[in-house]
């Protein structure tokens, strides 16, 4: 467990395992934790004591840290963000590829406020503020494991992309709410993002679909961001080769087939239908 947060306050890890377990055939425990002050740390690093400073960072990026945990240091770093200048780059890179929208609502809210205080105090870091939000268009990427290959892909099955995708809009709405002059450096960032045409026809959709809800929210970049979209399906267009289109036209007729096959179906239970009524009602009158 992850010391809780006090200037000062350092706890020894202990050798025995305080649940009685054989030690010798538990897997090893990590035995240094970073239990000081996060001021305290940015202090002791600008005097070259760099040891707290880089546990920090280890452990901002630990995937089993805890939400309790990570509120507190979000915390910190909002009552100390006049000190995160660009000295600390590497730092504020670190807390800003933490993975916080799959996290709980506390969590969430208390990234967001940390945002928000980052860009009013240190407009140096908008630019990754914003690319980090961006990133949060398009599924996250997953490793599959596949005839002992591993291979990259997006996870278009996550059934928490829009939730991630409501969060990454509130964290962009925020930014241009402090600093209102971010349409003019998130314009080229959403252009660089935009991903490649080789990628899924879901990851694809979700990128434009996220580009013209931003569009909602900062209509002075709507003339852009559809000349971008317009400009990138063209290329998919001329990408694309004459057997893949082909297969794709002979889809598209299969589907519309068999969708009026059904609908010609349903015309005929609807017809048997009235044809039904209308005897049950001569049978009854008569």
């Amino acid at each position: 467990m992850i010391a809780t947060l006090a200037c000062g306050n350092k706890r020894a890890a202990g050798t025995m395992d305080a649940d009685g377990r054989d030690f010798l055939n538990s897997p090893p425990a990590k035995t240094v934790r970073f239990g000081g002050c996060v001021a305290e740390t940015l202090e002791k690093a600008r005097h070259g004591d760099t040891n707290d400073y880089e546990l920090l960072k280890h452990q901002l990026v630990d995937p089993e840290i805890k939400d309790a945990q990570l509120i507190s240091w979000l915390q910190e770093f909002r009552s100390c963000v006049t000190q995160l200048t660009k000295d600390h780059e590497q730092l504020v890179y670190t807390i800003l590829r933490v993975p916080w929208a799959d996290r709980c609502q506390a969590v969430v809210d208390e990234y967001l406020a940390f945002l928000g205080n980052l860009v009013s105090a240190q407009t140096v870091f908008l630019c990754a503020c914003l690319k980090m939000a961006v990133s949060l268009f398009t599924p996250k990427r997953v490793t599959i494991h596949e005839g002992g290959v591993d291979i990259s892909d997006s996870d278009d099955e996550d059934e928490d992309l829009p939730r991630s995708f409501d969060r990454s809009h509130q964290a962009l709405q925020l930014i241009v709410r402090y600093v209102p002059s971010t349409s003019r450096f998130l314009v080229p960032i959403l252009q660089d993002n935009f991903p490649f045409v080789q990628k899924s026809s879901r990851t694809l959709e979700c990128y434009v679909h996220n580009l013209l809800r931003v569009t909602v929210y900062l209509p002075s970049i709507r003339r852009d961001v559809l000349e971008l979209v317009v400009g990138k399906l063209l290329k998919l267009d001329v990408s694309t080769s004459r057997a893949e289109m082909e297969d794709a036209e002979e889809h598209a007729q299969k589907e519309e087939v068999e969708e009026q096959l059904e609908e010609g179906l349903f015309d005929m239970v609807g017809a048997a239908t009235m044809a039904l009524r209308s005897s049950v009602k001569s049978v009854a009158y008569n």
